[in-house]
């Protein structure tokens, strides 16, 4: 079941992107900063986030709309928990947000992630679920970590 995060889940979130051991610290808290965002101002449109939940959470999606566009989207965080990874859910919560934004209206969704040799997991998932590699800016983190960006229009 996917549904909209809750006060409940913020713990465990934080629990999932340690146990990912692929987050720095300073990822993490901006994870969480955008969680504390969407939790403690319900009026706030920057941020949606779901979780997917069969018993326990297994997994997270965040996104917002891109500032300055219309029907674009960011997709800010995705993670699921290492025990249950390559089962389907990343994949099901990408589909879900998908077909979410499809029903505002949304037209292109974007994801920008990190060139890093231990990001190669990731970006495979993304090219799986049919994003395309659109932008790759070389060192931009820090010598070494470029930005890759992927997007996907919506149809």
């Amino acid at each position: 079941m996917i549904r909209a995060l809750i006060q409940d889940d913020r713990e465990k979130i934080i629990c999932i992107l340690k146990d990912t051991r692929n987050f720095s610290d300073d990822e993490i808290n901006i994870a969480v900063e955008l969680i504390d965002v969407y939790l403690n101002n319900p009026g706030q449109n920057d941020y949606e986030i779901f979780v997917d939940e069969e018993i326990k959470i297994r997994g997270y999606v965040c996104i917002g709309p891109r500032p300055l566009t219309e029907g674009t989207y960011d997709l800010y965080w995705i993670a699921v928990n290492p025990s249950v990874q390559s089962s389907g859910i990343g994949s099901g919560l990408i589909n879900f947000i998908e077909d979410h934004l499809k029903s505002k209206n949304g037209r292109l969704v974007l994801i920008e992630t990190s060139g890093k040799e231990s990001y190669e997991k990731e970006r495979r998932f993304y090219e799986k679920n049919n994003y395309m590699l659109l932008v790759n800016i070389k060192d931009f983190y820090k010598p070494g970590d470029d930005l890759i960006v992927y997007g996907k229009y919506l149809k």
